[in-house]
């Protein structure tokens, strides 16, 4: 009698609810806490209306928290009424929602194990249960969890694409610059999935009251935010724009090298993360050899020089600034001949309101890059992913910053 009063207290149960049995099983390390319904009238779940119980369904079975290590699971035969407006329907329990096979204090603590550990292979093991079962947890907080997102103002985000596996599969995701957070992915990286995806995760509200969307220079993403947003102003951040200076370096590199290696000079030969790598963070060996190079006044020290020239513009007060230093930038490497990036500047130009409202607006895909490096943690820890969906959830329930627990928070 006194372990039934006791689960009942446990469980927070209260009448009708009652607990009848408690089944003890040594061997295989569990305990069965059956739990039965003592009234012969139920409320809809749907209308509320209270109706005569109409019968019971068959006997099912919840995980719950272990008890002394042992795992634990609740039973129960639950009514069912029968409603004039909806039909035959199982009524509430107050352990467990609907289609759940745990109860709330299980999943609970299963959202915040997860959270702690980022690893989901090892908090199933460490729950004692499946894989799916986990995953079932992790996709009801996501669906939980954007249901309960508010409509708060969003002023800019940033449109960037991830790798999801080999093959070139990519996912196109949607961030909230100022609240560091996923607001939602998207499958591919098509004018279509992005038009998707922002209709998808913003309101028509919050898409009227965007200002400005950061990006790369894909052409898909700047169609479906033209399309979609024709109110925001789109912006080409300074870490792509450096990524593409970058690989004109290095082209030009690769150019020289060949040219220098067919008189048998190898001062280029492996000297490719010397051009790519900032000097702060360069070994005093990679320093020194960085130094003679520089020294001889190559031409990929010259198009490493203008790269680096080229950061001033992201420091210009003003639009005529900047505009003055482009040109005056742009004269240099021509009159030097600089092939590889006089072609980078010219996808400037062609991309010049976006590289300009980079001085309007002082936005960047910093937190694009930064979620970017978290998404990788996850499919790194998760040893990659298969299906898209199953990305999806585990992107949005660990970056989503999302009310992600069972019960609503207080």
């Amino acid at each position: 009698m006194k372990d039934k009063e006791l689960f009942k207290q446990i469980l927070g149960l209260s009448h009708p609810w009652e607990v009848s049995k408690v089944d003890l099983d040594i061997a295989n390390e569990e305990v069965e806490i059956e739990i039965i319904y003592k009234s012969k009238k139920g409320f809809c779940p749907e209308c509320e209306v209270e109706y005569d119980i109409y019968d019971h369904r068959e006997k099912r079975r919840w995980r719950h928290l272990d008890t002394c290590q042992m795992k634990t699971y609740i039973v129960c035969k639950v009514p069912r009424i029968k409603c004039k407006e909806h039909g035959v329907k199982t009524i509430k329990v107050p352990w467990a929602e609907k289609s759940s096979r745990t109860t709330l204090l299980f999943e609970r603590f299963a959202i915040e194990l997860l959270l702690a550990s980022k690893n989901q292979s090892k908090t199933a093991q460490f729950l004692r249960i499946s894989f799916d079962m986990l995953h079932h947890i992790m996709s009801k907080a996501v669906e939980r969890g954007l249901s309960r997102r508010t409509e708060e103002d969003i002023k800019y985000i940033g449109i960037d694409e991830k790798s999801m596996k080999r093959g070139h599969t990519y996912v196109s995701v949607l961030s909230d610059s100022e609240r560091r957070r996923v607001i939602d992915v998207s499958e591919g990286r098509t004018t279509s999935s992005a038009s998707s995806l922002i209709n998808k995760g913003l309101t028509e509200k919050q898409k009227e009251g965007l200002k400005a969307v950061s990006m790369d220079m894909w052409k898909a993403f700047i169609k479906a935010v033209q399309k979609e947003l024709p109110n925001a102003s789109i912006v080409h951040d300074k870490f792509h724009i450096m990524k593409y200076l970058n690989d004109g370096v290095d082209k030009t590199r690769r150019e020289e090298a060949r040219k220098l290696q067919k008189s048998n000079d190898k001062t280029l030969v492996k000297s490719k993360y010397l051009f790519l790598k900032n000097l702060e963070n360069m070994t005093d060996k990679q320093l020194s050899r960085f130094r003679k190079i520089q020294e001889l006044n190559l031409i990929t020290s010259q198009a490493w020089a203008a790269k680096e020239n080229f950061k001033e513009f992201f420091r210009s007060e003003t639009i005529n600034d900047a505009k003055f230093f482009f040109a005056e930038w742009y004269q240099d490497i021509k009159e030097r001949s600089l092939n590889k990036m006089i072609k980078v500047a010219k996808m400037l130009i062609a991309h010049s309101d976006g590289l300009l409202n980079y001085i309007r607006y002082q936005i960047d895909n910093s937190v694009a890059e930064w979620l970017n490096g978290k998404i990788q943690e996850i499919k790194t820890v998760g040893r990659g992913f298969r299906k898209f969906e199953n990305f999806r959830i585990a992107i949005l329930f660990f970056l989503g910053k999302l009310d992600l627990f069972p019960q609503e928070s207080q």
